[in-house]
């Protein structure tokens, strides 16, 4: 295949080569830069790519799916954003929807980075300490596609979609970096974490994963405009210009959960519901601000993969279009 020459023109290891190998001489502004890439499953075009990002301080995966051809020119990407890692990781949504079937004639870069444990797309505050650690802001919105666009033939032009923390990544990343994506969905995000349940699903999801919820934007009544700073529904005048697409359940079961195991259920529940009234009210501020949004306040509906697989179906054609314009 032609695409395996151009990686190799490239620096990069060729698939099945060691997991350990440099793969790129490729850097961004910071240096961060790819130092491992393996095929995924014995498919030349899904690839694992291992990043030293700089401003994680550590090491971060993203999973890729080439478009065919992929030698002959350079391409506009769609960004598939991660829920937090007890829901998946980079890797759900190749495993729990069928993008890898819908990327074969798209004629797009699929690119979908990993967040940590519970990285919420931010940089975190660290406690006011000035270090290059979780800057996961950073690294999706500014380190990741420097290195798509130079190591992967990447040509700007990008979309983002996500789903539950990834919904809010889409949504707040539009608003904090205009101009790096022209499309942001969220698909059960929680779009307002500076509101009182958005304050208590974003404390509880950062203290599920482990981790102390006031080392990202530090505590709540002190550090208010900080929290204010990264939230949609306060800044979502700040997305003008933008194509938005928000959707959301209202957390009752649904015709997609009959699948659903019945001890999941109940958490599946408690998450639309608080998600669905989030994204409830940044419907409601965007239409006040006269700012174009699609929604889809779909009504029955748990926080579960059948439903954001059909809300890629329903926008994917759409991202298509915006990319190619």
């Amino acid at each position: 295949m032609r695409w395996f020459t151009a990686l190799a023109a490239a620096g990069c290891v060729l698939p099945g080569a060691p997991a350990a190998a440099a793969v790129t001489d490729t850097r961004a502004d910071d240096g961060s830069h790819v130092v491992a890439q393996t095929t995924v499953d014995g498919d030349p075009r899904v690839l694992d790519l291992t990043v030293r990002s700089v401003g994680v301080g550590g090491y971060a995966m993203v999973r890729l799916i080439l478009p065919e051809h992929w030698a002959d020119r350079r391409w506009p990407a769609i960004y598939l954003l991660a829920g937090e890692t007890r829901l998946q990781d980079y890797r759900g949504w190749s495993a729990n929807t069928d993008v890898r079937r819908l990327a074969d004639d798209a004629g797009v870069l699929v690119v979908m980075p990993g967040s940590g444990s519970a990285g919420f797309f931010s940089d975190w505050w660290n406690d006011g300490k000035d270090i290059a650690l979780n800057q996961w802001e950073t690294f999706t919105a500014v380190e990741l596609p420097q290195l798509i666009d130079r190591g992967y033939r990447g040509d700007g032009r990008r979309a983002a979609a996500g789903l539950s923390l990834g919904g809010y990544g889409a949504i707040e990343l539009a608003a904090r970096r205009p101009g790096v994506f022209r499309y942001a969905a969220s698909y059960s995000g929680n779009l307002n974490p500076a509101g009182p349940t958005g304050e208590l699903l974003t404390s509880a999801i950062i203290a599920s994963a482990r981790l102390d919820p006031e080392a990202l934007w530090g505590d709540r009544r002190r550090e208010a405009a900080r929290w204010e700073a990264h939230d949609p529904v306060v800044n979502a005048d700040r997305l003008r210009g933008t194509e938005l697409y928000l959707s959301a359940g209202n957390g009752l079961p649904g015709p997609l959960d009959a699948k659903l195991p019945i001890d999941v259920l109940p958490g599946a529940m408690l998450l639309e519901f608080l998600c669905g009234a989030q994204t409830t009210a940044m419907a409601g501020r965007l239409r006040a601000l006269g700012v174009p949004a699609t929604v889809d306040l779909y009504g029955p509906g748990t926080h579960q993969w059948a439903y954001w697989q059909e809300q890629l179906h329903k926008t994917w054609p759409r991202m298509l279009q915006v990319l190619a314009s």
